[in-house]
């Protein structure tokens, strides 16, 4: 056995972590049995030319550890482990899930992370790579305690303060600070608020097609989903109450439906919010990339229309900066906003302090401001490359849905299955996934996403040129 496992040392590696590698697993396989005298560490060290203090440490560490005895005159020994038990350990399959964890398993991946056109991306060869440098430098230099302990834990109050005037500018939401969670990006605020606010079981509206994520996260905390279809004014409120009349919790998506694109109609607003009343339910108003508006003026948001504090408006640094950042927020309504923020503590779902300040100094500073500014021309650039490129080469494959706002448009195909347009589309190198995908139930939609937010002008044509060519082979 030694001589092989002279053989098989890389000297250009950790000699010690091999060597410890190499007896352990020896030993729990049953290669070296119970009781068995090791080498004396000087002939060891010997045989496997290495240096003996190298050896010693090994020695050290598996009897620290349990796997072997120093014996004295009697030398070292394999610990007397029973070879059964060993076996058994050995043997014991692995990666049993619960119920959740195979549904939430079996939900569809999201796209890959780069290409035209990922649903979603944002220009990050726009993201301010420098600025952002210098100020979570700056912070890190200055190692506040306040930024590196538990306070804060439903988000640094310059940064809430930060947000409380963006969502006041941007989308007439007047709140107080102290009403705003910062979350792990819009996903964390979803799974979060699913734990505060429902037992398993509960029944949730989700819109169908809807947010993969959003699905993921109310699997995760247990819920019973309720698909409810999408049309052309969106959420279909009274589908919803014929197949669920009292649902805890309701998901949806107004200024620019995922992945449709369409916006939800004053009535079905006011519709939804009758329903949610009268079950006394949470709606979710996910506000994922309204920051971006291409006609007309920007809609208010669903919060707006709730005085009565029913509406849990969620949102989203992710589309406007980067998705890694993992940085977002929710607006809680007041008789929520001080458990919210009690349970924050244990939720696990507060992004790190010291880039929560970096994004209040940006904030603060101007320069996302300025950003904004900045993507929305080149954002309305792309978008309109995208929609004249469509008109041109893709009218006899499908039309694009309105949508006057967001990073992503929808292509409802005049015929054939989707997925299997989304695969020759694959195959050519785009990425535009199935609308179908994000269904549970509802296939009356069927056609691919195109983001294209990510995708410098100049590239748009020649993408959707070989999307075309990829529908007319497939």
């Amino acid at each position: 056995m030694y001589d092989a496992l002279a053989a098989a040392l890389d000297r250009g590696q950790g000699l010690t972590r091999q060597l410890y590698e190499a007896l352990r697993t020896a030993i729990l396989s049953g290669r070296l049995g119970p009781g068995e005298r090791l080498p004396a560490s000087r002939d060891l060290a010997r045989r496997l030319d290495v240096g003996r203090n190298t050896v010693l440490a090994v020695f050290e560490r598996l009897a620290a550890e349990g796997f072997i005895e120093a014996r004295g005159a009697a030398g070292t020994r394999v610990a007397r482990l029973d070879p059964a038990l060993l076996q058994r350990v050995q043997q014991a399959p692995g990666g049993r899930l619960s119920g959740r964890g195979r549904v939430l398993a079996a939900i569809e991946r999201g796209s890959p992370s780069n290409g035209a056109f990922v649903p979603g991306l944002p220009a990050l060869d726009l993201f301010p790579g420098e600025v952002w440098a210098r100020l979570l430098g700056r912070r890190l230099r200055q190692g506040k305690a306040a930024l590196l302990g538990f306070e804060h834990t439903s988000g640094w109050p310059p940064l809430k303060e930060a947000i409380a005037r963006q969502i006041a500018a941007s989308r007439g939401i007047v709140v107080e600070p102290e009403r705003i969670l910062v979350t792990t990006g819009a996903q964390g605020a979803l799974a979060f608020l699913a734990q505060l606010l429902c037992d398993p079981g509960d029944p949730v509206w989700l819109e169908d097609p809807g947010y993969l994520g959003a699905r993921g996260a109310f699997v995760g905390a247990g819920l019973a989903l309720v698909p409810v279809p999408v049309d052309g004014e969106g959420l279909d409120v009274a589908a919803g109450l014929a197949r669920e009349a009292a649902p805890r919790l309701i998901y949806v998506t107004p200024s620019h439906q995922y992945p449709t694109g369409v916006v939800l109609s004053l009535a079905r607003r006011l519709a939804l919010l009758q329903a949610a009343e009268q079950a006394d339910a949470w709606v979710v108003e996910d506000d994922y990339d309204s920051e971006f508006q291409f006609a007309g003026p920007p809609l208010a948001p669903l919060h707006n229309l709730a005085p009565k504090g029913r509406v849990i408006h969620v949102g989203t640094f992710g589309k406007a900066l980067a998705p890694a950042l993992r940085l977002g927020y929710a607006v809680m309504p007041p008789a929520l906003a001080g458990p919210a923020a009690v349970a924050m503590r244990h939720g696990g779902q507060a992004p790190p302090l010291v880039m929560q300040a970096a994004l209040a100094d940006f904030m603060a500073e101007g320069h996302f401001a300025s950003h904004l500014r900045r993507l929305q021309d080149v954002y309305g650039e792309r978008r309109a490359a995208l929609v004249e490129a469509c008109d041109r080469h893709l009218a006899d494959y499908g039309t694009l849905l309105p949508a006057e706002a967001g990073i992503q448009l929808a292509l409802r195909l005049h015929r054939g299955d989707d997925r299997r347009a989304a695969q020759a589309a694959a195959g050519a190198g785009i990425i535009a996934p199935a609308l179908s995908r994000a269904a549970l139930e509802n296939r009356a939609i069927a056609g691919l996403q195109l983001g294209f937010a990510a995708v410098p002008a100049d590239r748009v044509e020649p993408a959707v040129i070989r999307l075309a060519e990829a529908l007319k082979a497939g």
